[in-house]
C-alpha cells in the first residue's frame, strides 16, 4: 500500500508500505476510504516543529 510520508522540510513522498497484519485476537483491520492531513502535519512539513523522523507517515486523520 502507498503512505504519504515525510521526506525532509519540504519534501513529501509517496511510498510503499506493508499491509496491516492481525497480530491479536483483538486486532482490526479497517478500510480507509478518505484521508486528510492535519495543522500537525503541515508544521512538520515547514519546520515549525522539532525535526521529525525521515520516513514517518502523514495525513494521519482517516475514515473507513
Amino acid at each position: 500500500m502507498k503512505a504519504l510520508v515525510y521526506d525532509g522540510v519540504g519534501k513529501i513522498a509517496f511510498l510503499e508500505r506493508p499491509k496491516p497484519t492481525l497480530v491479536e485476537p483483538t486486532d482490526a483491520i479497517v478500510k480507509v476510504t478518505k484521508t486528510t492531513i492535519c495543522g500537525t502535519d503541515l508544521h512538520i512539513l515547514n519546520g515549525d516543529v522539532a525535526p521529525a523522523i525521515l520516513a514517518v507517515s502523514l495525513a494521519m486523520r482517516a475514515s473507513g
